[in-house]
């Protein structure tokens, strides 16, 4: 019996022994409130990526404030940007200026992400306004710039060269499927990473393709941007993946699926109040139904 109680004593004081072993403080890597902070701004810019705006502003000034609370310029640069874009979605140019001067004002304060920070917004504005010309010449990719930041500059200037000069080869196009193949990698590993950066490359990646009359290449790339849109749940973006496959099909002479296609993108495009892709959708489906035997 006191053998048993010994062991007892001696596998108590073991357990005790590990339990005070794992339950030590683990290595802290980044303050709470940094960790916080970033995550609250990841928040905002899903929303923003959903359409939902008005949710969408008002998670980032609230990590606007938590930014703030730390003197943290990179993570206030990003809010600014955020607050911006979603101003100029909401048509408010005065609040659109107002947060623009302030990134401004902060882009020659902070580090390099300064500099780039601002540059997406201004390209973000002339993509919205199609103002292609004015982006081939400013959307310039850097080695110093991060992986995700060089991702979006050379997706921009590949659309912009598809509308400038559809049909033609794009220097951006191998460096952006280059570079997309490595951020796929990161994306598996890093559930934070933004999936949007990837499938817009890939949409680019198939329009391009799709102007040149390259329907089986781009279908390739569409199918995916169709398939991680609606995992990650960028239902507005998948509209437009929608679309582009349909108009795909069309070329393939495919005008079933190509029907179904449009179908899709037409109920996500009246459900997000699209009206310009809604209009652009219907006069689609007319012209199909008027060519069906």
């Amino acid at each position: 019996m006191r053998f048993l109680v010994r062991i007892s004593t001696v596998l108590t004081l073991l357990l005790l022994s590990l339990l005070t072993a794992c339950s030590s403080p683990p290595k802290v890597v980044q303050a709470p409130s940094k960790a916080a902070a970033d995550a609250t701004l990841r928040m905002a810019q899903n929303l923003e990526q959903k359409h939902r705006l008005l949710d969408s502003r008002q998670t980032y000034q609230s990590a606007l404030g938590q930014y703030r609370s730390f003197a943290d310029l990179r993570g206030e640069l990003y809010c600014l940007a955020g607050l911006a874009r979603v101003a100029y979605m909401q048509g408010d140019m005065a609040e659109y200026d107002r947060h623009y001067e302030a990134l401004k004002y902060l882009d020659t304060r902070a580090d390099q992400a300064g500099f780039y920070v601002r540059l997406l917004l201004d390209i973000f504005r002339m993509q919205k306004e199609q103002r292609y010309d004015e982006i081939q010449a400013l959307a310039k990719d850097s080695y110093d710039y991060p992986l995700p930041i060089r991702i979006q500059i050379l997706t921009h200037r590949l659309q912009a060269d598809s509308y400038l000069e559809p049909g033609l080869d794009s220097s951006s196009f191998a460096d952006l499927e280059r570079l997309s193949k490595s951020y796929r990698r990161q994306i598996k590993k890093d559930f934070t990473a933004d999936s949007s950066v990837l499938t817009s490359a890939l949409y680019a990646m198939g329009y391009h393709l799709f102007v040149k009359s390259d329907y089986y290449g781009a279908r390739g790339y569409i199918d995916e941007v169709v398939r991680l849109d609606a995992l990650y749940e960028d239902y507005p973006a998948l509209g437009y993946a929608h679309w582009l496959r349909a108009r795909i099909h069309e070329g393939n002479k495919d005008h079933r699926q190509a029907t179904t296609d449009y179908i899709c993108a037409r109920k996500i495009f009246t459900h997000f109040e699209n009206s310009e892709m809604l209009a652009r959708t219907d006069a689609a489906l007319r012209r199909l139904e008027g060519e069906r035997p």
